[in-house]
């Protein structure tokens, strides 16, 4: 039963990655710094045990409730009797009929105590349970003796409960990859696998399917997606042609045509997939702290056991008084019952998996449990300001011509030069033209030049581009005060006017960082961009500090200096982000729109570019580290006292039962309670 963190996913592929990456189940123990594994060869599909997963102890509660009215009602006693068996060997009848209840659950612990001893780790919560039950039967405590382990095995046995709880509801979240994608070849269509795709191969997918690798839409129409796989939102998404659609998400009204752009290994869902597979292997602090705690506790238990015998034996001898060895022994046992820590090294690790689990409803896939411990300290956030705080797609804010040159004509040369280039301003240009109506011309000679592009439109050259480009073609450009990103454009050496275009800022931008300034954490904008475009985002979003025009080092080296301050995460979503990303105690990536490299970087993905998640993970985070709290609170007082009240002989072995696998329940419990559901915003509304 000690710790999760094995149990999350073994390391196969079968050509149904969810089913081999969230349906295997692999436990592992670790005491000491030595680590084994056993497998319950659980079905994590859905509640298809049921009942039938707790048999074992079922068999062995029902033997050891009859055991218990036998012997209270003095069947044994009869059956000896009618045996011709002498009555001081009827407590061999007894503790024969208490064994055979105990060999259902006693016969597996005793097998893994063993495998533990051979993986050199022999003080562990196997010995302790084999010792404790082995000690009841020497004093005829055989109710107990059964008691200790049968119950050990029911917490363990609710410990994968819950456990498969979690993979269940992300495994319903996630759904399944599709096993087959249906591709368009020469007109005809058939079904192969996904991993065989190459990058460019179109595909149709029909409505209720779902995407089964990263492709981009074909068409001419948006299409409405449901994306709950990808983003946690239950609101489908429209996609426009030419859009990356993220593998995993659902046509909702009609059939789509897509041209692949990455192979199966790399897409989102694949990706996703095997990063809530890889999550346990970054252990929180919390968790590392139990694994050292541990590696000395139970030798120390156990000395203190046989303290609590010896030391009286030892008194009584020089006193020469009589030495009760069974009331000290069943004192002893009560001891090193209750001092067995699985409720603390179920807990604790409990806590993160569910809270993983918990996270990944929204989008929010943290690479290691101890990423989300180190959300918990966070006291600066730093973001990247286009793709992160804005959408990265531009539109058409101002449009301003020289004197004497019209709107329309200062547009429609600009889109005839921008008309094939596929850079974002150039889209938004061409898009605000198509908007308004206006005739494009035809453009021939396109080229691209340093800081812009050009072309002849009606046996005239023109060049569109920044200030410099103008500057550097001789042609005098106005100053102006007006905000965004400034596109020149120039006909026959002659300066016909401005087009000003502004980055969308995300709809949630604004109050994902309220929330942020709610729960205490001061939030800064790092931006290679213009100081006016960064300062109108800043104080739009309500930013507290903001730097303009830096370069990927500079951001790294200002990321560095608050990270010395004070824990500090970055957030961004391009190539350029990824030095600052590794810099910070927690960096965090787009999913949807960042690229590959911050997404490897990041120890955070927010999969569905949801900035309002983000305060989100902080609160769930903090959290885990109230429930850890209490967790251990309340086991380690309750242990305390039955503790001091069984060396006193107040406390009997039922009562030490109780406070090992009874709290060890009862933590359980209230893991579940806390952290099964994502923490509402209405909790973050108040200051925290």
């Amino acid at each position: 039963m000690y710790t999760i963190k094995s149990k999350v996913m073994a390391h196969t592929h079968t050509d149904n990655v969810a089913d081999s990456r969230i349906d295997s189940d692999g436990h592992g123990h670790c005491h000491g710094g030595h680590c084994h594994h056993h497998n319950h060869n659980h079905d994590h599909d859905g509640s298809q045990e049921g009942w039938r997963g707790f048999a074992r102890e079922i068999i062995s509660g029902v033997l050891l409730a009859l055991c218990l009215v036998l012997e209270h009602t003095g069947v044994f006693a009869s059956m000896g009797v009618a045996m011709g068996i002498k009555a001081s060997d009827f407590d061999w009848l007894s503790m024969t009929a208490y064994l055979i209840a105990l060999l259902p659950v006693g016969v597996p612990v005793v097998v893994e105590m063993f495998r533990s001893w051979g993986s050199g780790s022999v003080m562990n919560e196997f010995t302790l349970m084999v010792a404790a039950c082995v000690g009841a039967f020497i004093i005829g405590e055989y109710p107990e003796g059964v008691a200790v382990l049968l119950f050990y095995a029911i917490g363990e046995k609710l410990e994968d409960v819950a456990a498969d709880d979690v993979r269940r509801r992300v495994r319903s979240l996630l759904g399944r990859i599709p096993d087959s994608a249906t591709v368009i070849d020469n007109g005809e269509r058939r079904k192969v696998s996904p991993k065989n795709l190459p990058v460019g191969t179109r595909i149709i997918v029909q409505p209720g399917e779902r995407v089964p690798i990263d492709a981009k839409l074909e068409g001419n129409d948006p299409v409405d997606f449901d994306t709950a796989a990808i983003t946690g939102e239950s609101v489908p998404r429209s996609f426009s042609p030419g859009q990356e659609l993220p593998s995993g998400i659902i046509p909702v009204d009609r059939p789509i045509e897509a041209v692949t752009v990455r192979e199966f290994d790399n897409s989102s869902m694949t990706r996703i997939l095997k990063m809530i597979e890889d999550a346990q292997a970054g252990k929180s602090h919390t968790e590392t702290m139990l694994r050292r705690v541990t590696g000395w506790y139970t030798p120390a238990v156990f000395i203190l056991a046989l303290c609590v015998f010896f030391i009286p034996w030892i008194v009584a001898g020089v006193q020469g008084g009589v030495f009760d060895w069974q009331t000290w022994f069943r004192r002893s046992l009560v001891f090193l019952v209750c001092s067995c820590p699985c409720a603390l090294v179920v807990s604790i690790p409990l806590s993160y998996f569910v809270s993983l689990g918990t996270a990944s409803r929204l989008g929010l896939l943290f690479k290691g449990s101890k990423y989300l411990d180190g959300m918990d300290r966070l006291k600066n956030v730093v973001f990247d300001k286009t793709g992160t705080l804005t959408t990265g797609e531009f539109h058409v804010s101002a449009v301003k011509p020289a004197e004497g040159v019209d709107a329309d004509t200062l547009v429609s040369l600009a889109a005839a030069i921008d008309a094939d280039s596929t850079h974002p301003l150039a889209r938004s240009i061409c898009a605000y033209a198509a908007s308004r109506g206006v005739k494009v011309p035809v453009a021939t000679g396109v080229k691209a030049v340093r800081h812009g592009v050009r072309g002849t439109v009606d046996g005239t050259e023109v060049s569109v581009g920044s200030g410099t480009l103008m500057e550097t073609l001789g042609v005098k450009v106005p100053e102006s005060s007006e905000p965004g990103s400034r596109i020149c454009v120039e006909q026959g050496d002659r300066y016909l006017g401005s087009i000003y275009l502004e980055d969308t800022v995300k709809e949630e931008a604004a109050e994902a960082i309220a929330d942020l300034h709610r729960l205490g954490i001061k939030v800064t904008i790092l931006s290679g961009d213009r100081k006016d475009a960064v300062e109108r985002v800043a104080k739009q979003v309500g930013a507290d500090a903001w730097q303009a025009e830096m370069l990927p080092e500079d951001k790294q080296k200002k990321v560095a200096s608050l990270h010395r301050q004070a824990p500090t995460a970055f957030v961004g979503d391009g190539i350029n982000d990824a030095p600052a990303i590794a810099a910070s105690d927690v960096g965090v990536a787009m999913g949807t729109m960042g690229t590959g490299m911050a997404m490897d970087t990041a120890d955070v993905i927010i999969s569905g570019d949801n900035l309002k998640y983000l305060a989100r993970a902080v609160l769930l985070s903090r959290r885990v580290k109230l429930t850890v709290a209490e967790n251990v609170t309340f086991a380690l007082l309750v242990k305390a006292v039955v503790m001091i009240l069984g060396a006193f002989g107040i406390a009997t072995l039922w009562a030490a039962v109780f406070a090992d696998t009874g709290v060890t329940l009862l933590t359980i419990l209230w893991t579940l309670l806390m952290l099964r559901k994502v923490p509402k915003y209405r909790l973050i509304r108040k200051k925290i």
